[in-house]
Protein backbone atom coordinates (compact mmCIF):
# COMPACT_ATOMS: atom_id res chain seq x y z
CA UNK A 1 0.00 0.00 0.00
CA UNK A 2 2.84 2.36 0.87
CA UNK A 3 4.64 1.63 -2.40
CA UNK A 4 1.42 2.25 -4.33
CA UNK A 5 0.94 5.62 -2.60
CA UNK A 6 4.55 6.58 -3.30
CA UNK A 7 4.13 5.61 -6.94
CA UNK A 8 1.02 7.77 -7.17
CA UNK A 9 2.80 10.73 -5.60
CA UNK A 10 5.75 10.32 -7.98
CA UNK A 11 3.39 10.15 -10.96
CA UNK A 12 1.62 13.36 -9.88
CA UNK A 13 4.95 15.14 -9.37
CA UNK A 14 6.19 14.03 -12.80
CA UNK A 15 2.98 15.19 -14.46
CA UNK A 16 3.23 18.52 -12.65
CA UNK A 17 6.82 18.88 -13.85
CA UNK A 18 5.84 18.04 -17.43
CA UNK A 19 3.06 20.64 -17.28
CA UNK A 20 5.05 23.43 -15.64
CA UNK A 21 8.17 22.84 -17.72
CA UNK A 22 6.28 22.35 -21.00
CA UNK A 23 8.22 25.20 -22.72
CA UNK A 24 11.26 22.89 -22.50
CA UNK A 25 9.76 19.39 -22.62
CA UNK A 26 7.48 20.01 -25.62
CA UNK A 27 10.31 21.19 -27.94
CA UNK A 28 12.57 18.41 -26.62
CA UNK A 29 9.92 15.75 -27.28
CA UNK A 30 9.24 17.05 -30.79
CA UNK A 31 12.99 17.20 -31.45
CA UNK A 32 13.48 13.56 -30.47
CA UNK A 33 10.44 12.58 -32.53
CA UNK A 34 11.71 14.39 -35.64
CA UNK A 35 15.23 13.00 -35.19
CA UNK A 36 13.71 9.50 -35.26
CA UNK A 37 11.99 10.37 -38.54
CA UNK A 38 14.97 11.95 -40.32
CA UNK A 39 17.75 9.73 -38.96
CA UNK A 40 17.84 7.48 -42.09
CA UNK A 41 18.21 10.55 -44.33
CA UNK A 42 21.00 11.87 -42.09
CA UNK A 43 22.83 8.54 -42.24
CA UNK A 44 22.37 8.26 -46.01
CA UNK A 45 23.74 11.77 -46.65
CA UNK A 46 26.54 11.14 -44.16
CA UNK A 47 27.94 8.46 -46.46
CA UNK A 48 28.11 10.92 -49.38
CA UNK A 49 29.33 14.12 -47.70
CA UNK A 50 30.99 15.28 -44.47
CA UNK A 51 28.85 14.69 -41.38
CA UNK A 52 28.40 18.41 -40.51
CA UNK A 53 27.14 19.19 -44.03
CA UNK A 54 24.79 16.21 -43.90
CA UNK A 55 23.39 17.42 -40.57
CA UNK A 56 22.89 20.95 -41.92
CA UNK A 57 21.14 19.67 -45.06
CA UNK A 58 18.75 17.47 -43.05
CA UNK A 59 18.09 20.33 -40.64
CA UNK A 60 17.17 22.67 -43.51
CA UNK A 61 14.85 20.10 -45.07
CA UNK A 62 13.15 19.47 -41.73
CA UNK A 63 12.75 23.19 -41.11
CA UNK A 64 11.26 23.76 -44.57
CA UNK A 65 8.72 20.95 -44.20
CA UNK A 66 7.73 22.11 -40.69
CA UNK A 67 7.23 25.70 -41.83
CA UNK A 68 5.07 24.50 -44.73
CA UNK A 69 2.83 22.57 -42.32
CA UNK A 70 2.62 25.47 -39.87
CA UNK A 71 1.95 28.01 -42.62
CA UNK A 72 -0.79 25.83 -44.08
CA UNK A 73 -2.47 25.54 -40.68
CA UNK A 74 -2.23 29.27 -39.98
CA UNK A 75 -3.51 30.15 -43.47
CA UNK A 76 -6.44 27.72 -43.27
CA UNK A 77 -7.72 28.82 -39.86
CA UNK A 78 -7.18 32.51 -40.63
CA UNK A 79 -9.19 32.17 -43.86
CA UNK A 80 -11.99 30.41 -41.98
CA UNK A 81 -12.00 33.11 -39.28
CA UNK A 82 -12.28 35.87 -41.89
CA UNK A 83 -15.18 34.05 -43.56
CA UNK A 84 -17.00 33.65 -40.22
CA UNK A 85 -16.63 37.34 -39.39
CA UNK A 86 -17.89 38.34 -42.85
CA UNK A 87 -20.97 36.12 -42.48
CA UNK A 88 -21.58 36.32 -38.72
CA UNK A 89 -24.89 38.16 -38.98
CA UNK A 90 -26.26 35.74 -41.54
CA UNK A 91 -25.15 32.80 -39.44
CA UNK A 92 -27.02 34.08 -36.38
CA UNK A 93 -30.21 34.84 -38.35
CA UNK A 94 -30.28 31.40 -39.97
CA UNK A 95 -29.68 29.69 -36.64
CA UNK A 96 -32.57 31.63 -35.08
CA UNK A 97 -34.94 30.82 -37.96
CA UNK A 98 -34.16 27.12 -37.80
CA UNK A 99 -34.71 27.15 -34.04
CA UNK A 100 -38.20 28.64 -34.44
CA UNK A 101 -39.28 25.79 -36.74
CA UNK A 102 -38.37 23.08 -34.22
CA UNK A 103 -40.67 21.35 -31.78
CA UNK A 104 -41.06 23.43 -28.57
CA UNK A 105 -38.96 20.98 -26.57
CA UNK A 106 -36.23 20.97 -29.21
CA UNK A 107 -36.32 24.74 -29.44
CA UNK A 108 -35.87 24.98 -25.68
CA UNK A 109 -32.78 22.79 -25.84
CA UNK A 110 -31.34 24.84 -28.72
CA UNK A 111 -31.98 28.11 -26.87
CA UNK A 112 -30.13 26.73 -23.86
CA UNK A 113 -27.30 25.88 -26.26
CA UNK A 114 -27.42 29.38 -27.72
CA UNK A 115 -26.82 30.89 -24.28
CA UNK A 116 -23.33 29.43 -24.25
CA UNK A 117 -22.67 29.18 -27.98
CA UNK A 118 -22.99 31.93 -30.56
CA UNK A 119 -21.17 33.24 -33.60
CA UNK A 120 -18.94 35.50 -31.52
CA UNK A 121 -17.79 32.48 -29.55
CA UNK A 122 -17.05 30.61 -32.79
CA UNK A 123 -15.06 33.55 -34.16
CA UNK A 124 -13.04 33.80 -30.95
CA UNK A 125 -12.38 30.05 -30.97
CA UNK A 126 -11.09 30.06 -34.55
CA UNK A 127 -8.99 33.19 -33.94
CA UNK A 128 -7.55 31.61 -30.79
CA UNK A 129 -6.53 28.51 -32.76
CA UNK A 130 -4.90 30.64 -35.46
CA UNK A 131 -3.08 32.75 -32.83
CA UNK A 132 -1.83 29.63 -31.04
CA UNK A 133 -0.55 28.15 -34.30
CA UNK A 134 1.24 31.38 -35.22
CA UNK A 135 2.66 31.66 -31.70
CA UNK A 136 4.38 28.29 -32.02
CA UNK A 137 7.37 29.92 -33.71
CA UNK A 138 9.18 30.01 -30.37
CA UNK A 139 8.50 26.30 -29.86
CA UNK A 140 9.76 25.57 -33.37
CA UNK A 141 12.94 27.58 -32.80
CA UNK A 142 13.81 25.74 -29.59
CA UNK A 143 12.87 22.40 -31.18
CA UNK A 144 15.31 23.01 -34.02
CA UNK A 145 18.05 23.94 -31.58
CA UNK A 146 17.59 20.49 -30.00
CA UNK A 147 17.33 18.84 -33.45
CA UNK A 148 20.56 20.49 -34.59
CA UNK A 149 22.40 19.28 -31.48
CA UNK A 150 21.01 15.77 -31.96
CA UNK A 151 21.86 15.55 -35.66
CA UNK A 152 25.42 16.76 -35.15
CA UNK A 153 25.97 14.17 -32.40
CA UNK A 154 24.05 11.29 -33.96
CA UNK A 155 27.18 9.40 -35.04
CA UNK A 156 28.71 9.68 -31.57
CA UNK A 157 25.61 8.47 -29.69
CA UNK A 158 26.50 4.72 -29.65
CA UNK A 159 29.98 5.33 -28.20
CA UNK A 160 28.64 7.68 -25.55
CA UNK A 161 25.98 5.18 -24.52
CA UNK A 162 28.63 2.46 -24.29
CA UNK A 163 30.68 4.60 -21.93
CA UNK A 164 27.66 5.62 -19.89
CA UNK A 165 25.75 2.32 -19.60
CA UNK A 166 28.24 -0.36 -20.46
CA UNK A 167 28.38 -2.30 -23.70
CA UNK A 168 25.61 -4.83 -22.97
CA UNK A 169 23.04 -2.39 -21.61
CA UNK A 170 23.89 0.15 -24.30
CA UNK A 171 23.32 -2.48 -26.98
CA UNK A 172 19.88 -3.27 -25.56
CA UNK A 173 18.83 0.36 -25.36
CA UNK A 174 20.11 1.04 -28.86
CA UNK A 175 18.03 -1.87 -30.11
CA UNK A 176 14.98 -0.46 -28.31
CA UNK A 177 15.67 2.96 -29.82
CA UNK A 178 15.84 1.42 -33.31
CA UNK A 179 12.51 -0.35 -32.75
CA UNK A 180 10.88 2.87 -31.53
CA UNK A 181 12.25 4.89 -34.46
CA UNK A 182 11.13 2.26 -36.97
CA UNK A 183 7.59 2.19 -35.57
CA UNK A 184 7.36 5.98 -35.46
CA UNK A 185 8.47 6.24 -39.09
CA UNK A 186 5.92 3.63 -40.15
CA UNK A 187 3.21 5.39 -38.16
CA UNK A 188 3.95 8.71 -39.85
CA UNK A 189 4.04 7.15 -43.33
CA UNK A 190 0.64 5.53 -42.76
CA UNK A 191 -0.75 8.70 -41.22
CA UNK A 192 0.57 10.81 -44.09
CA UNK A 193 -0.91 8.53 -46.77
CA UNK A 194 -4.29 8.60 -45.03
CA UNK A 195 -4.07 12.38 -44.49
CA UNK A 196 -3.26 13.08 -48.15
CA UNK A 197 -6.13 10.87 -49.34
CA UNK A 198 -8.50 12.46 -46.82
CA UNK A 199 -7.48 16.00 -47.77
CA UNK A 200 -7.80 15.37 -51.52
CA UNK A 201 -11.17 13.62 -51.13
CA UNK A 202 -12.58 16.39 -48.91
CA UNK A 203 -11.31 19.01 -51.37
CA UNK A 204 -12.92 17.25 -54.34
CA UNK A 205 -16.19 16.79 -52.46
CA UNK A 206 -16.20 20.47 -51.42
CA UNK A 207 -15.72 21.51 -55.05
CA UNK A 208 -18.46 19.12 -56.20
CA UNK A 209 -20.85 20.40 -53.50
CA UNK A 210 -20.01 24.01 -54.34
CA UNK A 211 -18.75 24.81 -50.86
CA UNK A 212 -16.81 28.01 -50.42
CA UNK A 213 -13.24 27.70 -49.08
CA UNK A 214 -12.91 24.26 -50.70
CA UNK A 215 -9.11 24.47 -50.74
CA UNK A 216 -9.04 25.49 -47.08
CA UNK A 217 -11.28 22.56 -46.10
CA UNK A 218 -9.07 20.13 -47.99
CA UNK A 219 -5.89 21.54 -46.45
CA UNK A 220 -7.32 21.53 -42.92
CA UNK A 221 -8.65 17.98 -43.36
CA UNK A 222 -5.13 16.92 -44.40
CA UNK A 223 -3.52 18.57 -41.36
CA UNK A 224 -6.14 17.67 -38.75
CA UNK A 225 -6.06 14.01 -39.74
CA UNK A 226 -2.69 13.79 -37.96
CA UNK A 227 -4.61 14.26 -34.67
CA UNK A 228 -6.76 11.16 -34.04
CA UNK A 229 -10.40 11.65 -32.99
CA UNK A 230 -10.24 15.40 -32.32
CA UNK A 231 -8.82 16.34 -35.73
CA UNK A 232 -11.41 14.50 -37.89
CA UNK A 233 -14.17 15.84 -35.63
CA UNK A 234 -13.15 19.44 -36.28
CA UNK A 235 -12.57 18.70 -39.98
CA UNK A 236 -16.17 17.49 -40.39
CA UNK A 237 -18.14 19.77 -38.04
CA UNK A 238 -16.71 23.08 -39.27
CA UNK A 239 -17.52 22.59 -42.99
CA UNK A 240 -21.03 21.48 -42.00
CA UNK A 241 -21.53 24.73 -40.07
CA UNK A 242 -20.33 26.75 -43.02
CA UNK A 243 -22.53 24.80 -45.44
CA UNK A 244 -25.47 25.78 -43.22
CA UNK A 245 -24.58 29.46 -43.60
CA UNK A 246 -23.83 29.25 -47.32
CA UNK A 247 -26.96 27.34 -48.37
CA UNK A 248 -29.30 28.41 -45.57
CA UNK A 249 -30.48 24.83 -45.16
CA UNK A 250 -30.10 22.59 -42.13
CA UNK A 251 -30.75 19.50 -44.28
CA UNK A 252 -27.85 20.38 -46.60
CA UNK A 253 -25.61 20.96 -43.61
CA UNK A 254 -26.48 17.54 -42.20
CA UNK A 255 -25.86 15.93 -45.61
CA UNK A 256 -22.40 17.54 -45.78
CA UNK A 257 -21.66 16.33 -42.25
CA UNK A 258 -22.72 12.77 -43.12
CA UNK A 259 -20.59 12.62 -46.30
CA UNK A 260 -17.52 14.05 -44.55
CA UNK A 261 -17.89 11.55 -41.71
CA UNK A 262 -18.16 8.72 -44.24
CA UNK A 263 -14.88 9.90 -45.79
CA UNK A 264 -13.21 9.94 -42.36
CA UNK A 265 -14.58 6.48 -41.52
CA UNK A 266 -13.39 4.95 -44.80
CA UNK A 267 -9.83 6.19 -44.40
CA UNK A 268 -9.57 6.20 -40.59
CA UNK A 269 -11.40 2.99 -39.71
CA UNK A 270 -10.73 0.88 -42.82
CA UNK A 271 -7.61 2.03 -44.66
CA UNK A 272 -5.30 2.92 -41.77
CA UNK A 273 -5.84 -0.33 -39.78
CA UNK A 274 -5.18 -2.36 -42.94
CA UNK A 275 -1.98 -0.45 -43.67
CA UNK A 276 -0.80 -0.70 -40.05
CA UNK A 277 -1.74 -4.35 -39.60
CA UNK A 278 -0.64 -5.58 -36.17
CA UNK A 279 2.46 -3.37 -36.08
CA UNK A 280 1.17 -1.12 -33.27
CA UNK A 281 -1.57 -3.15 -31.53
CA UNK A 282 -3.07 -0.03 -29.99
CA UNK A 283 -6.68 -0.10 -28.89
CA UNK A 284 -8.89 2.86 -29.89
CA UNK A 285 -9.48 3.56 -26.19
CA UNK A 286 -5.73 3.86 -25.53
CA UNK A 287 -5.34 6.18 -28.52
CA UNK A 288 -8.24 8.36 -27.35
CA UNK A 289 -6.87 8.56 -23.79
CA UNK A 290 -3.39 9.46 -25.12
CA UNK A 291 -4.76 12.27 -27.33
CA UNK A 292 -6.91 13.80 -24.60
CA UNK A 293 -4.36 13.31 -21.82
CA UNK A 294 -1.40 14.87 -23.62
CA UNK A 295 -3.68 17.54 -25.02
CA UNK A 296 -4.61 18.42 -21.45
CA UNK A 297 -0.96 18.51 -20.38
CA UNK A 298 0.64 20.20 -23.43
CA UNK A 299 -2.25 21.75 -25.37
CA UNK A 300 -2.40 21.57 -29.18
CA UNK A 301 1.14 20.09 -29.53
CA UNK A 302 0.17 17.38 -27.05
CA UNK A 303 -2.78 16.22 -29.17
CA UNK A 304 -0.41 15.63 -32.09
CA UNK A 305 2.42 13.99 -30.13
CA UNK A 306 0.13 11.89 -27.89
CA UNK A 307 -0.03 8.81 -30.12
CA UNK A 308 3.73 8.78 -30.93
CA UNK A 309 4.38 8.95 -27.18
CA UNK A 310 1.98 6.04 -26.65
CA UNK A 311 3.76 4.03 -29.36
CA UNK A 312 7.11 4.83 -27.74
CA UNK A 313 6.00 3.81 -24.25
CA UNK A 314 4.38 0.55 -25.36
CA UNK A 315 7.41 -0.36 -27.49
CA UNK A 316 9.85 0.35 -24.66
CA UNK A 317 7.73 -1.62 -22.20
CA UNK A 318 7.39 -4.63 -24.53
CA UNK A 319 11.08 -4.66 -25.48
CA UNK A 320 12.21 -4.30 -21.85
CA UNK A 321 9.92 -7.14 -20.78
CA UNK A 322 11.32 -9.35 -23.56
CA UNK A 323 14.90 -8.58 -22.57
CA UNK A 324 14.15 -9.35 -18.91
CA UNK A 325 12.44 -12.61 -19.89
CA UNK A 326 15.45 -13.67 -21.96
CA UNK A 327 17.82 -12.71 -19.14
CA UNK A 328 15.85 -14.78 -16.60
CA UNK A 329 15.91 -17.83 -18.89
CA UNK A 330 19.67 -17.60 -19.34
Amino acid sequence: MTSFALSGICAILILGLLYLASPVFVPLTFALFLICLVAPLRQSLGRKMPAPLAAIAVLLVTLAVSLVFLSLAGWGFSLVAQWVMANAGRFQRLFTLETETLHPHGALVIRMFQDSFNVSWLVRAIQEIAVRINSMLGLIFLSFVFIALGLFELDEAPDRMNRLLGEERARRWMEIARQVASKLRRYMVIRTVASVLTGVTVWLFAIYAGLELATAWGGLAFLLNYIPFLGPLVATVFPAFFAFVQYGSLQTSIAVLVVLNCIQIVYGCYLEPRLAGSAFSLSPLMVMVAVFFWGLVWGIPGTFIGVPLLITMTTVYTATANFNREASKS
